[in-house]
C-alpha cells in the first residue's frame, strides 16, 4: 500500500514536471514569435530584444576589448617614449661629435697660424719641423 502511494506520488510529480516544461517552452516560443515589431526602436533602446545573459556577455566582451585597447595604447606610448629617448641620445651624440670636430678644426687652424706667423716649432703640413716662418727643411 505504501509503495503504491509513493509510486503514484512520484508519477504525478513527474507528469506535472513534464507538463509544466512543455507549457513553459511553448509559451516562451510563442512570446518570441509574436513579439510586436512596431515598437522595435523602443525595444532596442530598452534592450528588451536581447536576453540578459547575452547583454552581460557582450558587456564583458566590450570591457575586455576596452582593456585590450588601453594596454595596446600604453604599449604604443611606451614604444614612442623609448624611441624619442633614443632619438634624443642620437641627437646629443651627433651634436657632441660636431662640437668636437669643430674644436679640432679650430685647433688645427690655430696651430697653422702659429706655425707660419710666429715661427712656432710645431709640425708643418709636410711633416717636418720648422723654426723659421715660411721656411721648411728638406
Amino acid at each position: 500500500m505504501v509503495f503504491s502511494l509513493v509510486a503514484y506520488f512520484c508519477s504525478m510529480v513527474a507528469a506535472f514536471a513534464i507538463v509544466m516544461a512543455t507549457l513553459v517552452g511553448f509559451g516562451d516560443s510563442q512570446l518570441r514569435a509574436n513579439r510586436m515589431t512596431s515598437h522595435t526602436a523602443v525595444s532596442v533602446l530598452a534592450g528588451s530584444d536581447r536576453d540578459a545573459l547575452t547583454n552581460s556577455e557582450k558587456a564583458r566582451e566590450e570591457q575586455k576589448a576596452a582593456e585590450a585597447r588601453k594596454v595596446l595604447e600604453a604599449q604604443r606610448a611606451a614604444e614612442k617614449a623609448a624611441e624619442a629617448k633614443e632619438n634624443a641620445k642620437k641627437l646629443a651624440r651627433a651634436k657632441l661629435a660636431h662640437e668636437r670636430r669643430e674644436a679640432m678644426i679650430a685647433r688645427q687652424r690655430q696651430e697653422r697660424y702659429n706655425t707660419f706667423a710666429y715661427g712656432y716649432a710645431g709640425q708643418v703640413p709636410n711633416g717636418l719641423y720648422s723654426y723659421a716662418p715660411g721656411l721648411s727643411r728638406q
